[in-house]
């Protein structure tokens, strides 16, 4: 489940349903290194120096149809399909976080952001990281 649910998300949900103000075509999955913490103050610019490192890595897009809409426990909520990267040249280390931005690059919105916690390792060449359970519930 998403760790952190924007108010840039919940008011722009609103909105595109509300006001007819459209949705993004794309949106952007972003991978970082461990950081402090990732807040409903924190932007994009703030974790660029957490940006996840190694040959292969790659700011993916994220199309509409890769959210299925469901219910879940406590109400309604969208999930993003797993989505995997594969080493190519060297180790990566390990992945802390994975954010839901409206831009490839850092200046975009933080809309989701997930916690791995202690992280998932990827080392090796050939090695695959899968980003999973990443959706936004809104609660009954």
């Amino acid at each position: 489940m998403a760790n952190l649910v924007s108010k840039e998300l919940r008011t722009a949900v609103l909105r595109s349903y509300f006001n007819s103000i459209a949705a993004p075509a794309s949106l952007y999955i972003h991978l970082f290194q461990d950081a402090a913490a990732i807040v409903e103050a924190t932007t994009m610019a703030d974790l660029a120096l957490y940006v996840q490192t190694g040959s292969g890595y790659v700011v993916k897009a994220i199309a509409p149809s890769d959210w299925t809409v469901e219910t879940g426990t406590g109400g309604e909520r969208a999930r993003l399909a797993d989505q995997t990267w594969t080493s190519t040249a060297d180790n990566w280390g390990t992945l802390r976080w994975a954010v839901i931005s409206d831009k490839a690059d850092f200046t975009g919105t933080v809309l989701l952001a997930r916690d791995y916690g202690t992280g998932k390792s990827i080392y090796g060449i050939g090695a695959n990281i899968t980003v999973d359970d990443l959706f936004y519930q809104l609660n009954d």
